[in-house]
């Protein structure tokens, strides 16, 4: 199914789902598949018996990495084998919409006056909601308060109580965050006045304007350097790695979202939550990401229907929403929380950043990181930062032009050739070769079975091909009688793989 008629399918779902109860009939023998992460799937699965009880409904869950389950739904969804519903963070609905892969949400007014108004916003794309939220988060400043007793003002300030904890050889470090994580580092770079993305005049996100290099942005990169340089900062640096620090008093602060709530508290540590420093001409505080986690419909399903009514009439319950909320903050009105550090988090998430929506922040995870991993290797800060825009925006110009810069062959014979798994559409080691004239070619030693695979252009699921040429496509089928030497050759006039095994 192309993106063309994907849309227009979805206009017709909308209109049909505006148009009748949102309560339809349930049919015996009907199931729906539900996609979740580890953390969300086994309460799922006990809701979901509750649901088929009352409803004759079979429910069935299958565990996925969020990150996978939306590559997965791009790559299979419209092979048939996708879910109906699937839990997905917000900030991957920009790239699901473009591609045509999810419904939009039509929901009822009084049921949206349920919702918290953020947690919708996160949600709508091209002033359409895609997905049912329920549950919000940001990060927030986490202090040993008997190393330090009081907010510090700026990440300056940071960088002096560093100093004074470890003369004194009252701990090891001041601070520390996650290495090569542009997620956790926003704070510093919103504090100096670093963005992702600007803005365009009607407000919306102009991605031709990557902020990590700009004056604020490069200031915050200067700021992690000289941390990194006097010993302050260490890199290979992980949750857990953070978490232990902290535990044995030998980590004044850290960063954190609502997800570890109980984490920090088997610390045992006199900790407060607080909101992030500011700095030096720049900003006041610095402003964490927000984000959210929602269930959406797939555009492949077969019951869009029967998907809305388990969305709308179970899952959007006080009941359900209580259990489902878990190490989030919750947006459904009525549902309470007992966690005595959600306050802490919301306060400090006041000032907060919705992550962006936009199929271009794709393109800025790996790139971001991989220059904060160079920074904190000892890198110089303004040379990574800069490399790390030009390739975003290459990334984005390439996406926009429809240019073909790399093509791949993923498929579950990536791990025989040398990739770290199987399905990787940016494995160096699954490339094709540029011959010229829009034909792509390379042959691989490959062990003796059937095996699935697509083409993937650019190194991502956005753009692939599957049998005939076809965007999106079913999966194509290699069977090898024995070991053999594979050719695989793309044509790009059709979008059509041909494989030849080699004499």
């Amino acid at each position: 199914m192309n993106r063309t008629k994907v849309m227009l399918f979805s206009l017709v779902v909308a209109m049909l789902l505006a148009a009748v109860s949102i309560a339809p009939s349930l049919a015996q023998g009907d199931t729906l598949l539900i996609w979740a992460d580890g953390e969300r799937a086994p309460l799922l699965q006990e809701l979901g018996e509750e649901y088929t009880e009352e409803t004759g409904v079979e429910i069935e869950i299958r565990e996925i990495p969020l990150s996978d389950a939306r590559d997965e739904l791009l790559n299979f969804g419209e092979a048939g084998e996708g879910p109906d519903l699937m839990i997905t963070p917000h900030d991957n609905i920009g790239q699901l919409v473009e591609n045509g892969a999810i419904l939009p949400i039509e929901m009822p007014p009084d049921l949206e006056e349920l919702f918290s108004e953020s947690s919708l916003n996160l949600f709508t794309y091209q002033e359409q909601l895609w997905a049912l939220p329920y549950g919000v988060e940001n990060i927030a400043l986490v202090r040993n308060v008997e190393l330090v007793p009081d907010v510090p003002a700026t990440w300056q300030e940071v960088t002096e109580i560093s100093n004074e904890l470890r003369e004194n050889g009252d701990a090891e470090f001041g601070f520390l965050v996650q290495t090569g994580d542009a997620y956790h580092n926003f704070p510093i770079t919103s504090a100096f006045g670093g963005y992702i993305f600007g803005f365009n005049d009607d407000g919306t996100y102009n991605p031709a304007d990557v902020g990590l290099n700009s004056e604020g942005g490069l200031a915050a990169g200067e700021w992690l350097e000289s941390m990194y340089a006097e010993g302050l900062m260490v890199p290979n640096v992980t949750d857990d790695v953070l978490f232990e620090l902290f535990t044995d008093g030998e980590l004044g602060m850290f960063m954190t979202g609502p997800w570890n709530s109980q984490r920090i508290i088997d610390t045992g540590v006199d900790y407060e939550i607080s909101e992030f420093p500011g700095a030096e001409n720049g900003m006041e505080t610095g402003a964490p990401f927000s984000g959210g986690q929602g269930f959406v419909i797939s555009a492949f399903t077969e019951n869009p229907l029967l998907a809305q009514e388990f969305l709308f009439n179970f899952i959007a319950t006080d009941d359900v929403m209580e259990e489902l909320y878990v190490g989030r903050i919750p947006v459904f009105e009525g549902v309470e929380y007992d966690d005595p550090n959600f306050d802490a988090f919301i306060a400090a998430g006041a000032n907060s950043i919705p992550m962006p929506v936009i199929p271009e922040m794709n393109n800025v995870w790996t790139a971001a990181g991989d220059a904060l991993t160079l920074i904190s290797q000892g890198g110089n800060s303004e040379e990574a930062l800069n490399t790390a825009v030009e390739q975003i925006d290459n990334s984005i110009e390439l996406s926009a032009s429809g240019a073909v810069a790399s093509v791949s062959v993923p498929g579950a014979f990536n791990s025989e050739i040398g990739c770290d798994e199987d399905w990787l559409p940016g494995c160096e080691a699954a490339f094709l070769e540029d011959q010229g004239d829009g034909i792509w070619t390379n042959t691989f030693s490959i062990p003796a079975g059937e095996y699935e695979f697509k083409v993937a252009i650019n190194g991502d699921w956005a753009e692939n091909y599957g049998v005939d040429g076809e965007q999106d496509g079913a999966n194509i089928v290699l069977t090898l009688e024995e070991d053999a030497d594979v050719t695989f050759t793309y044509d790009r006039a059709t979008n059509v793989v041909t494989t030849e095994i080699v004499e």
